[in-house]
């Protein structure tokens, strides 16, 4: 399991990254209770709310899953959602849905 430094996420709240997106985000741990801190923590930060505030609802809005970044051609990267917890670029996620 691939461990993202912190040059590679856009914050981190009590010891969790969050990685932002145009249209969701995701945090990168499987514990819930941890991802919806982070990600609360995120958003009253950088948007000035809270997900109560946004109408997030958890069970509806967030999902946990696998991803790992990928190299593209221009020297950028990408994450990918693949869902392949034994490659061993894979990192946890709970993806949060706007």
């Amino acid at each position: 399991m691939y461990t993202p430094t912190r040059a590679e996420v856009a914050d981190v709240f009590d010891g969790v990254g969050v990685l932002d997106f145009e249209d969701h985000e995701a945090a990168l741990t499987h514990d819930r209770e941890k991802a919806i801190a982070a990600l609360d923590a995120f958003h009253r930060l950088y948007c000035e709310e809270s997900l109560a505030d946004m109408g997030i609802v958890p069970d509806r809005d967030m999902a946990t899953g696998w991803a790992r970044f990928e190299s593209r051609t221009d020297g950028k990267r990408t994450v990918d959602s693949g869902d392949q917890p034994d490659h061993p670029a894979a990192f946890p996620v709970t993806w949060l849905y706007l």
